[in-house]
Parts: C-alpha cells; sequence; structure tokens
C-alpha cells in the first residue's frame, strides 16, 4: 500500500503524527509525508520520506507573525485567515508529487485541507487523523471545523479544476481515551496515543529517581512567539518556594528575559517531554493538546495555564476527568500544584487514564485497518 501523509507544519499538529506514519512503514507500506519548513526537517529527521512543496517558504513562521500582528493590533495582517490558509498555500506544490506518488490512501489531519482535495483528485480514500484531545469524527467542532475549512478552500478547489470531494472522511482515527471522548465506530478507529516529541540525547540524570518532587514546566512553542513569557515568568515566581525540583522545558526561548532564575529551577532547553514523564510528579503548562495527551500516557497529573485556541478545551477535559487543576493565573500555579501533589485522587486517576490508554488498539492495528479499508 501506498499513503501520503500531511498535517499543518506547526509542531504541536504535526509531530503527534509521527508514530502513525511510522507505523505504516514498519508494516511494510510506502510512505510519503508532505509538510513545509520545521514540519518537514522533523519529519526527515524522524527518518520518513518528506517532500516540502515550497521550500523557500515557512509558513507556520507567515502564519504566526500574521496572529501576533493581528494580537498587537498592527503589522501585516492576511486577507483570509485560519487553518485553511495552509492548505490554499500548499496544495499546487503538493498535487503533482501526490500524483506521481499514486498513494492507495490519504491520510490528514482535520486541519490540513489540501489532504481532502489530494485524496478527491487521485480517487483515492481519505483518511483523517486525530490529534487532539478536544475534538475528533463527528464532534460537532469537529464537523464544523472541517466545514469551514472546506468552504475557504472551494476557491482553490475551482481553481485547479479538482472533483467535489466529501467533506467528510472515509474513516477517523480517534487518540483520545474513551473516558474523555474516544469514540470506536466501524468508521472511527481508536488508536493508543503515542507521544512523540521529536529526538534529543537525554542526560543521564534525567532518567535516574529525584530526591524530591520533580515538576516539569513548559508553555509550549506558540505562546513564547506571541509575547507569552510574562506568563514563565509568573508560574516559576509561584513556584520558587515550593520543595520540588523544576524541571523547565523551554524550548528556544531565550531566558535572559526571566533573570535569574529560582534556586529550584533546572533550565532544560529544547527536551522531549515523553522523556521527562517517567521520573515526574506533576506537570505545569499552557493546555497544548500534545502537551495534555504526553503527561496522560504517563499517568502524570496535570496543572494548566491554558489561553487560547484549543487549550482551554483540553485543559477543561483534563480538570473534568480528575487528572489535574485549571487555572486562570500564573500567581495560581503554586497553590494548584501543591493540591495536585498533596491530594492522592489526582494520582489516581491520571493512573487510570494512564492504563485506559495502554489498551487502546496500536498504530500498528489501526493501519492494518486502513489497509483493509483501502482494499
Amino acid at each position: 500500500m501506498r499513503v501520503v501523509c500531511t498535517a499543518v507544519p506547526g509542531s504541536g499538529l504535526f509531530l503527534p503524527t509521527v508514530p502513525l506514519a511510522w507505523a505504516f512503514r514498519a508494516a511494510g507500506h510506502e510512505v510519503l509525508l508532505l509538510n513545509n519548513g520545521d514540519g518537514a526537517r522533523a519529519a526527515a529527521g524522524a527518518g520518513l520520506p518528506v517532500v516540502d512543496p515550497l521550500p523557500d517558504r515557512d509558513l507556520w513562521a507567515e502564519f504566526m507573525a500574521a496572529v501576533a500582528g493581528m494580537l498587537k493590533g498592527g503589522g501585516r495582517q492576511p486577507d483570509r485567515g485560519g487553518f485553511g490558509w495552509f492548505g490554499e498555500q500548499m496544495i499546487d506544490g503538493m498535487l503533482p508529487v501526490a500524483r506521481a506518488f499514486r498513494p492507495d490512501v490519504v491520510v490528514s489531519t482535520l486541519e490540513q485541507g489540501a489532504g481532502r482535495l489530494i485524496a478527491g483528485a487521485l480517487g483515492v480514500p481519505l483518511v483523517e487523523q486525530g490529534i487532539r484531545l478536544g475534538w475528533a469524527g463527528l464532534d460537532e467542532h469537529a464537523v464544523g471545523a472541517r466545514q469551514d475549512i472546506a468552504d475557504y478552500l472551494e476557491l482553490t478547489r475551482e481553481r485547479l479544476g479538482l472533483p467535489d470531494a466529501p467533506v467528510i472522511p472515509m474513516a477517523t482515527v480517534d487518540v483520545r481515551p474513551p473516558s474523555m471522548g474516544g469514540v470506536a465506530t466501524d468508521t472511527q478507529f481508536l488508536m493508543r496515543y503515542v507521544a512523540y516529541n521529536e529526538s534529543r540525547v537525554i542526560p543521564g540524570w534525567v532518567t535516574l529517581p529525584p530526591t524530591r518532587p520533580r515538576v516539569c514546566v513548559t508553555i509550549g512553542s506558540v505562546l513564547p512567539a506571541l509575547g507569552g513569557i510574562g506568563a514563565l515568568r509568573g508560574m516559576l515566581a509561584s513556584l520558587s518556594t515550593m520543595d520540588v525540583e523544576i524541571l523547565l522545558a523551554a524550548g528556544d526561548i531565550d531566558l535572559s528575559e526571566l533573570g535569574e532564575l529560582p534556586s529550584n529551577v533546572r533550565p532544560l532547553g529544547w527536551m522531549p517531554l515523553n522523556a521527562l514523564m517517567p521520573t515526574c510528579a506533576a506537570i505545569v503548562h499552557h493546555g497544548g493538546s500534545a502537551t495534555v495527551m504526553t503527561p496522560l500516557a504517563y499517568g502524570v497529573p496535570q496543572v494548566a495555564l491554558p489561553k487560547f485556541a484549543d487549550q482551554p478545551l483540553n485543559a477543561g477535559a483534563m480538570a473534568k476527568r480528575g487528572v489535574g487543576v485549571t487555572v486562570n493565573e500564573p500567581e495560581e500555579v503554586g497553590a494548584a500544584l501543591a493540591q495536585v501533589l498533596d491530594d492522592p485522587s489526582f494520582a489516581k486517576a491520571a493512573a487510570e487514564v494512564r492504563d485506559e490508554m495502554a489498551e487502546q488498539p496500536s498504530p500498528a492495528a489501526v493501519v492494518a485497518r486502513i489497509q483493509q479499508l483501502a482494499g
């Protein structure tokens, strides 16, 4: 079987797709990823065949600059916005490559509407890979978002003379645990969430048991790009007096803006969350979907400070299940973390969800179902 996989190039919207792509390859199928910028480079770093349809542009950087401009009330703003923009920009370069590859199936995330156009043009099944905790399949939000992207791309479809294609994919992959919304049907395949956050050489001490509770703190990649460094400063100040070891997974953030770090903080730069979770007692984060799902897979309680996009939805689902606490202000993080560490019900609920996720079908099992679907 030949499989084209595609997603939006933002790290949180692409990296969760890597385990399924590798499951296809491990099963002996031919796989080609179509992505741009950091998404394409991350795919190559994961050892996957990838083509960048726009090698001279970085669409995610352009998108984030436009969003930052809108939030600041100035700067260049796009004529049209939303995730449909990525498909609009990428489809001209993607389509000839996909035609030459001759896939039997297209696997795309909801956000990358070009996947639907490619599947329609080539007359092959479209499987939508769910990557979020907030929605999948025929959930109301997913149906609305899918239709919005299809409407956005209608002008592009007409310009290219492509046949109309169903907005609802032939099948969807749902990584949510059933107790947090996951649904299994004949056309919606539950799949175990396998955390992938790129690879780095991990310091040996990270794998060793800590002498006091170890807590990971991260605010992802989007919030810092939009000026969210102040939230991180407030978080660390709130945690500075606690008897815990803080692992600051700060990515490429310039920490000099924070001044002198509290004595209980160990900055790590960019470090895969899945490497940190086995020895962490809790995690404090911004509520990004992949950032919520990764500690769920390891049974780690959470504190979330959501700000925008799907973050409040992810954090709300986490709190409703009892695996953590959601707060509104950075100054509230310390008290919330103390609550999560002191009340064993949070660790119990987190362990229940971890075990539930471990029972879900593996990516390899989902590959077999997609192969059957594609004939």
